[in-house]
């Protein structure tokens, strides 16, 4: 099994060389690195690390994630000859026996399979579970936020899902040539890997979540409770542009966008500079409903 990792980093060096050096330990046939325009050494670092199976494509720009992981299946699907493409950040890598397992399942009928992901401690990192069905109305959104497990994948049991992570998506190579397209390289972060697994649900292909296969994310000690700004500017206006990307099908309704944008008006009301939260989430609603695609800062 001829199997390629693609990592996508921005400004974490530190961590991107813990993830590169279990990376190598492993026996990938290539890895591609794409570098999102870092200016803390980065991309110095990268061009002293040798090794034959090593290839660094450095961005002109910081486009996100979503530009990233394009760039990086779109060198892929040109320029290598693989079967399988492992994604995932800066701050995650494979267990040791990653590649072992993926040997030994059964992948004959899946176009992605989904990683179980991981911190340090073992502990499930629920932001990477893959969806299993979509919080549709008022009553089911209230349901998940109460701890309603039914519409995510369970941690320890193979399951059918409707979408992905990119930390820890292992897909087709041939599908991917054929797909890449629809990674949204316009949304910057946020839901760009809901999406594409979503958009290859929609068009048949099997997604199955896999947890044989382990993936460590360094998720440190974030909070919830505090998202930035900015963040929540991508969260509220990528979740809107799912009603342009897919028209009646969209993988979120207008009762979950309404639940999620009261529930993020109640979290930027308790930003320091709260007027400027208040404000960039209009902008993000704005901006979403109008179906602009720009970063924020342009």
């Amino acid at each position: 099994m001829n199997v390629t990792a693609l990592i996508v980093t921005w400004n974490r060096l530190s961590q991107l060389q813990n993830t590169l050096k279990a990376t190598l330990a492993l026996p990938f046939q290539h890895i591609v690195v794409v570098n999102n325009a870092s200016t803390d050494g980065t991309g110095a670092w990268l061009s002293s690390v040798s090794d034959t199976r090593l290839r660094i494509i450095h961005a002109e720009n910081n486009g996100g994630g979503s530009e990233g992981f394009f760039l990086g299946s779109q060198y892929i699907a040109k320029q290598v000859d693989t079967d399988w493409v492992v994604f995932y950040d800066d701050d995650a890598w494979p267990a040791a026996d990653f590649l072992e397992k993926l040997e030994h399942v059964d992948t004959d009928r899946s176009a992605i399979l989904c990683a179980k992901v991981v911190d340090f401690g073992g502990n499930l990192c629920k932001m990477n579970l893959p969806w299993i069905r979509r919080t549709a109305t008022w009553k089911e959104n209230i349901a998940y936020l109460k701890g309603d497990t039914s519409f995510v994948a369970s941690e320890n049991y193979t399951t059918d899902v409707i979408s992905c992570s990119f930390v820890g998506a292992v897909v087709n190579a041939e599908i991917l040539r054929r797909t890449y397209s629809l990674i949204h390289r316009e949304l910057f972060i946020y839901f760009d890997d809901v999406y594409y697994g979503y958009h290859l649900h929609l068009l048949g292909y099997k997604l199955s979540y896999t947890p044989e296969l382990v993936m460590y994310h360094d998720i440190g000690n974030r909070s919830n409770s505090q998202i930035a700004p900015w963040k929540t500017y991508y969260l509220v206006r990528n979740m809107l542009l799912a009603r342009h990307l897919f028209k009646e099908n969209s993988f979120f309704t207008w009762p979950a966008i309404l639940f999620r944008i009261v529930k993020y008006l109640l979290c930027v009301c308790k930003q320091p500079d709260r007027l400027y939260s208040i404000l960039l989430l209009a902008k993000a609603i704005k901006d979403g409903l109008s179906n602009r695609r720009a970063p924020l800062d342009q």
